[in-house]
């Protein structure tokens, strides 16, 4: 009976100095905002903190719509803050906890590969593939059956003259023309995808041939490398 006695007696003052403890950590407020790096876009996701060093106070925190987020953390302690998310770099910092305080996060969107297929020449207002065009294409054909985890968007853009329904479907038009050729030279269609934007999207808005020019073209989005 006097054992049991002492070991409860041993419990309870265990736990009354673990509370004592936890109730001399400071509780603070860490807020602030997760933006994109590049224009400072709200950005919605999850913060992992985890304290240093040995990871003993740790959780995750979602941001709102406009990218804020609020975190309590112990004072004077140092945590590490990261962020997985797809289609952004990954993120990680360290940060020491002073009080309540602002911390913005800016993490970088992970930026696609895009170019312009430079010699692409079809006949005008047709989806017909010029033969001086084949050079280029089949080095895109080359570049692809090479590296067979590679899949692309062909996009289409038109100049902003003329009707813009016959726009866009001579742009569609010209990236499934594309697209064939690609298959054609044993590419699989699985990865080519074809987008058309017609003349929504001018590189620029003058009116002289060489604008159009510049305008009428087929770019290479590589969305998954």
């Amino acid at each position: 009976m006097r054992k049991t006695y002492l070991v409860a007696i041993f419990s309870l003052a265990f736990v009354t100095a673990t509370q004592a403890q936890v109730s001399n950590d400071t509780l603070v407020l860490v807020y602030g905002k997760m933006l994109k790096a590049q224009d400072s876009t709200p950005v919605v996701g999850n913060i992992l903190y985890e304290k240093l060093p040995y990871y003993d106070d740790m959780g995750m925190a979602s941001t709102k719509t406009d990218g804020s987020f609020e975190i309590q953390l112990i004072q004077g302690e140092k945590y590490n803050f990261s962020v997985t998310k797809s289609g952004f770099n990954k993120y990680s910092d360290e940060i020491e906890v002073k009080g309540n305080q602002e911390y913005t996060i800016y993490i970088e969107e992970d930026i696609i590969e895009l170019r312009k297929l430079e010699n692409l020449i079809f006949a005008r207002g047709s989806d017909q593939i010029s033969p001086s065009s084949y050079s280029e294409l089949n080095e895109l054909a080359i570049w692809l059956n090479e590296n067979p985890s590679i899949i692309i968007q062909l996009e289409g853009h038109t100049d902003f003259a003329g009707n813009p329904d016959a726009n866009m479907r001579l742009s569609e038009a010209r990236v499934v023309a594309v697209q064939e050729y690609l298959i054609d030279q044993k590419v699989k269609k699985s990865r080519i995808f074809t987008k058309a934007f017609g003349g929504t999207q001018p590189v620029t808005q003058d009116r002289t041939d060489e604008a159009k020019t510049l305008n009428r073209r087929v770019e290479v989005r590589v969305i998954r490398r």
